[in-house]
């Protein structure tokens, strides 16, 4: 029987939050906010990569496959659970961004809208679904790593994350050298679960590594010798939440990002019409005081949770095309 990680999906759901939280801002200048700026930065600073780790974590299917016909069934059923619902959802927010040009911060463009979704994915309708896009192309590559050990893996990809810094955007063949590693590291930890577990004086060490990730992200640490400074914030932030994970594990708060880790996916999906929604309506219509907007933006975020249990996973096609369920 499969071994059930609540830890880790807690983890997914203060992934989520942070995701949702770092989508609530509603514009770049932050109402001249240094406090917003810097808990904007904070999140940015790790919080992708965090996600990574977690697929990385859960990605134990690639060590089973033996054939060329086991590859392709496992791409095959990858590319269902991620890149159908990216087209999907992608193509249902053009209409919308299309009536919303006047209060977009990135105007849709027709001329080059398929070209972008299909090889462009930083320049999509939903930017952020670079990362669903470039996590499917990091499962059809990571098998080539199945046969080599773990710790050389690491090495092979951590020297891909700091020696690859060119931006290639055309299927973002950037984001995919550099994030392999994290995913690669969420591999790790799954290998080696039970000392990771058992790591003493947690909580000394999530007091020392928050104070290390908020110093880098006040005064730029390190920012002069890039990428080392990414790498560095990414693996601290990444290893504050993962052990946060374990130490909430049996509190009601714990419970609860359990539960809406259960619905992670659900949300990153579809977040984005009920976010921006509530921006343009909130805040660039109505006007309204900034921080009550950013907590409205966080509470409607959460609103896929209601959409996909009552709707969308109650009809099977709905579910298959727009959540990539089976």
């Amino acid at each position: 029987m499969k071994k059930y990680y609540k830890d880790m999906d807690i983890a997914r759901g203060i992934g989520i939050f942070l995701v949702v939280l770092g989508h609530s801002f509603p514009d770049s200048a932050f109402n001249g906010s240094a406090f917003y700026a810097y808990i904007y930065k904070l999140i940015y600073s790790f919080h992708m990569p965090f996600f990574f780790v977690i697929s990385g974590f859960f990605a134990y299917k690639i060590y089973s496959i033996k054939t060329v016909r086991d590859y392709g069934s496992f791409v095959y059923g990858k590319f269902k659970r991620l890149m159908v619902p990216y087209f999907a959802v992608s193509l249902v927010a053009v209409p919308i961004k299309l009536y919303m040009n006047n209060y977009a911060a990135r105007p849709v463009k027709l001329n080059s809208l398929i070209t972008n979704i299909l090889i462009y994915p930083l320049d999509i309708p939903i930017q952020y679904f670079w990362f669903i896009y470039t996590l499917f192309f990091i499962f059809a590559v990571a098998p080539i790593f199945k046969k080599l050990p773990i710790n050389l893996t690491l090495v092979i990809t951590l020297l891909f994350n700091l020696l690859f810094t060119k931006q290639i955007g055309l299927f973002y063949v950037y984001g995919v050298i550099h994030y392999l590693f994290y995913f690669f590291f969420g591999v790790y930890l799954k290998n080696t679960y039970d000392k990771w577990n058992n790591i003493k004086n947690k909580y000394a060490i999530v007091l020392v590594f928050s104070i290390v990730l908020m110093a880098m992200n006040v005064f730029d640490v390190g920012k002069e010798v890039y990428p080392y400074y990414n790498l560095v914030t990414s693996l601290l932030g990444s290893s504050i939440f993962l052990m946060v994970s374990q130490l909430i594990m049996n509190t009601s708060g714990g419970e609860l990002f359990r539960k809406v880790g259960k619905y992670s996916y659900d949300i990153y999906l579809l977040s984005w019409f009920s976010q921006t929604g509530a921006r343009v309506l909130c805040y660039q219509m109505l006007k309204l005081n900034y921080s009550f907007v950013i907590v409205i933006m966080i509470l409607v975020g959460f609103i896929p949770i209601l959409i996909c249990k009552w709707i969308l996973n109650k009809i099977p096609i709905l579910s298959k095309v727009f959540l990539g369920h089976k």
